[in-house]
């Protein structure tokens, strides 16, 4: 191994959840590491760099303001030190302080594409084909059985085509019959530049039926709305009252992107009103879920379905993630920048 000192382990802190996930691999394949696990708290994961004057921090998807930044550059002295993020969204991570404070930010780019695109497809099904519903049902002695509807020839709108919305659009297309259409801020003269593709071919990989840029001439037509929109200062909230008002009365909206994309009370009122027919998420504002307002508990309303940030927790992403991190961490202490998947 290659440290600050070769005789002494590197000292790696992880997120307590990060921890649990990964240390099989973790202590497998990063043996050459000395391992610290401690809470996500800011306060007190300041604390445990400090004290073991860690220069490397692998971290879950909380959001740290100051002190983090501040430690992890006292402990690296007047090296850089790393963030690795467990998983690809980085919005927890202040960015400009670690560009200030010489700090590398990386993640782990495709490793749980297939798991959230999976998990998307199943909050879709079980909507559409009201599953919660009849599991309650069962279960209290009731075997009512109530007409539901496929999902073949309904038109899904994949909200933000990165690479996860790719996956759902593939999965839904060839598996399920299902008319997509895409929207994104790239154009579609930036995507087919980016995967060197024409438009007939672009549309045939993904089995699409139209591009759209404008939010309003997308929603329009849709009848399921999946999102897997990147988080920035333009995407907060994105999804407003404004926003959701422009789908159907009988549409379906599935989150497995990020929380803060959507108004949650705004979300509530449409599904209360019934404007919208019934929502899945996956993510939340504050996680653990805790309502933006007291009188507006999505827990409350029985046409949504939730899950508790689990879409990419699945063994073989999670091994993914893992392998990434050690990958980013050895080349990190061998001081191959350039082969690290950055985004600082």
């Amino acid at each position: 191994m290659m440290g600050k000192d070769s005789a002494v382990k590197e000292t790696v802190i992880c997120t307590e959840a990060q921890f649990v996930k990964g240390e099989e691999i973790f202590r497998r394949y990063g043996s050459a590491y000395s391992w610290i696990s401690c809470q996500e708290e800011e306060e007190q994961l300041s604390r445990c760099i400090r004290d073991s004057k860690a220069r490397i921090a692998i971290l879950g998807p909380d959001r740290y303001r100051g002190q983090l930044y501040q430690a992890l550059t006292e402990s690296a002295g007047e090296g850089p030190a790393l963030i690795a993020r467990h998983g690809v969204g980085y919005d927890g991570v202040d960015l400009e302080l670690c560009k200030k404070n010489n700090i590398m930010v990386t993640i782990t780019p495709g490793t749980l594409d297939q798991s959230v695109a999976e998990h998307s497809v199943a909050l879709m099904l079980s909507l559409v084909r009201d599953i919660p519903a009849f599991d309650r049902s069962m279960r209290e002695s009731r075997f009512t059985p109530v007409t539901t509807t496929e999902l073949a020839g309904k038109t899904l709108g994949v909200a933000g085509f990165g690479k996860i919305g790719k996956k759902v659009a593939t999965i839904a297309s060839r598996g399920l019959a299902m008319r997509v259409i895409a929207f994104d801020s790239l154009t579609l003269e930036e995507q087919l530049s980016r995967e060197g593709f024409g438009k007939e071919e672009f549309y045939g990989k993904y089995g699409l039926s139209e591009y759209y840029t404008d939010y309003f001439e997308f929603a329009e037509s849709l009848d399921i709305l999946t999102i897997h929109m990147p988080v920035m200062e333009e995407t907060l909230n994105f999804f407003d009252a404004g926003r959701l008002s422009a789908l159907k009365s009988s549409a379906y909206l599935i989150n497995t992107g990020r929380g803060a994309l959507i108004d949650e009370n705004a979300l509530y009122d449409a599904l209360k009103a019934e404007q919208l027919r019934s929502a899945a998420l996956d993510v939340f504002h504050s996680e653990p879920y805790a309502p933006e307002s007291p009188v507006k508990d999505l827990r409350q309303l029985p046409n949504v379905i939730l899950t508790p940030h689990v879409a990419s927790n699945t063994v073989e992403a999670n091994s993914r993630v893992q392998k990434n991190i050690l990958q980013n961490i050895e080349r990190f202490l061998q001081d191959r920048y350039d082969e690290m998947t950055r985004v600082v």
